[in-house]
């Protein structure tokens, strides 16, 4: 019984308030408001810098499996040093061989327990998100259950192993996968793009090792040496991944003649190289303290930098498809002006919901598992991930928002500001927000505090600048005469929504 409770359970995560869903299908009808993202120069990217060759193991050496990158918390920049402990050091354990997923035993695990009653009999979804045909990756779904998030629970080894959750895994990716609606002809790229999807793979899974490596080794190790151990080898393998990341970035550079496109190449490539160098740092490293602050600045890199500017440079390529979105409440019922983010590019795009809680964005990157979230005033956000292949489709999500967060755990915001106040419409502006949390500053999520524009369709994360204060700067795309507004707002690892603050621009 116990068995049977806990395998349930897992299964439950993937309903969690911010766990990420699998790809959710609902029939929708085309929403009032179209947006397509606004073309404009993406803020704080770095310019290509050279990067020394970094040592690293190789990518066939490692053999990394595909992934799907999870939202995972930001760690602290400052050195952890673990507690102390009177247990003997004692070596990492080592993670089991994997067989391949059975999709049959998956199936007869799936019969078994009552997980049909949320998600149904061929996890066509009802109660709960739809999991046939999931977009997500095991890695992704692993790292969850080890993990965990808010409401959902970590589970060790011991409450349900890896090789279980394979075979219900490769069951629900055996099923039939949401099939995007048609969508009119676009102009498809006239090079090859194969390098380019494959560097944006690497990147997707160099992330996802990152978040391996800063979030599982206190909770797979009671003592530094078995905590180094872990880290080390996850940071080895996202090494590989950054170094396979390069080589074929580069070679996209040669195969794609658009210069826009291949500038943004160059700086995913330079955000790859940090990455590995991080990763070998840390490998180096004596003691589990001063390793963990390198794999929390490789997390940050990649969730910030260089996942966003990979996601970018397929959309600027032509790779794209469209999203319909509704959002609802736990009854439910439309939720209207909500706001919707899609990462897309290094800035991702951000709407508003329409009076039946619906928002369409086009000409979004077309890539696996592709991030959607939802945020209201004071409630925990949520998001599911579209499946989009490469080409014309248009795939359709439905997220519903949970209910207010607990009494004292929402964040908040104050003293939202643009600056200046007023000015031309293609000058440049600074956004500014205080943003705490009851929980203390290191408890936000720092790729989640946002200056969203519906007008211009994105969402501006602000990054800190020191103590609770996040700034950015944007350079508006000759916006006409009149009021534009922002709206500010902070989301913690709990997947708390702040309350959201304006701040008006007048164009002169």
């Amino acid at each position: 019984m116990q068995r049977s409770l806990a395998i349930l359970m897992i299964l439950s995560i993937l309903l969690a308030a911010c766990a990420p869903a699998a790809t959710v299908v609902a029939p929708t009808s085309a929403p009032a408001e179209v947006v397509e993202p606004t073309a404009i120069p993406p803020t704080e990217m770095p310019e290509p810098t050279a990067v020394p060759p970094t040592e690293v193991p190789s990518a066939a050496t490692l053999a990394p499996t595909a992934t799907e990158a999870a939202p995972t918390e930001e760690a602290p920049t400052a050195t952890i040093e673990p507690a102390a402990t009177d247990a003997p050091p004692t070596a990492a354990p080592q993670p089991a061989a994997l067989t391949p997923g059975d999709a049959a035993q998956g199936k007869t695990i799936w019969a078994a327990q009552a997980c049909v009653g949320c998600h149904g009999a061929s996890a066509e979804g009802g109660i709960g998100p739809k999991l046939a045909g999931t977009g997500l990756s095991f890695d992704q779904v692993l790292l969850q259950v080890r993990v965990g998030k808010a409401s959902m629970p970590a589970f060790t080894t011991e409450q349900i192993s890896d090789q279980q959750v394979a075979h219900i895994y490769a069951w629900l990716k055996s099923l039939a996968p949401p099939t995007p609606a048609p969508a009119p002809a676009a102009k498809k790229p006239n090079y090859p793009t194969g390098a380019l999807l494959a560097m944006w793979q690497s990147i997707n899974d160099m992330k996802v090792k990152s978040d391996f490596a800063k979030d599982l080794p206190e909770r797979q190790a009671q003592d530094d040496a078995g905590r180094l151990a872990i880290l080390k080898q996850f940071a080895g393998e996202a090494a590989g991944l950054a170094q396979a990341a390069v080589a074929q970035g580069n070679q996209a550079i040669n195969e794609i003649p658009d210069e826009n496109v291949r500038a943004v190449l160059r700086s995913t490539v330079d955000q790859a190289n940090r990455v590995a160098d991080l990763a070998n740092q840390a490998q180096g490293k004596g003691s589990f303290g001063e390793a963990y602050s390198l794999a929390a600045a490789m997390v940050k890199i990649s969730r910030l930098d260089a996942w966003p500017l990979a996601t970018q440079a397929v959309r600027d390529a032509g790779v794209t498809g469209n999203v319909r979105v509704q959002v609802v409440n736990q009854a439910g019922r439309p939720i209207p002006n909500a706001f919707v983010t899609v990462l897309t590019a290094h800035t991702p795009v951000g709407v508003r919901t329409d009076a039946a809680g619906k928002a369409t964005i086009n000409g979004v990157a077309a890539v696996p598992a592709l991030q959607v979230k939802a945020y209201n005033d004071g409630l925990v956000y949520h998001e599911v991930h579209v499946n989009l292949s490469p080409g014309s489709a248009t795939a359709d999500a439905r997220i519903a928002l949970p209910g207010p967060s607990a009494r004292g755990q929402t964040p908040a915001v104050a003293n939202a500001v643009v600056e200046p106040r007023a000015g031309a419409g293609n000058g440049t502006v600074t956004l500014r927000v205080t943003a705490t949390d009851p929980q203390g500053a290191s408890n936000l999520a720092e790729d989640q505090i946002f200056a969203l524009n519906p007008a211009l369709g994105q969402a501006f994360v602000l990054r800190s600048v020191g103590g609770d204060q996040y700034q950015t700067q944007v350079k508006l795309p000759n916006l006409g005469a009149g009021i534009t507004t922002w709206y500010f707002f902070a989301v913690d690892h709990q997947c708390n929504t702040s309350g959201v603050l304006t701040a008006n621009y007048a164009v002169q």
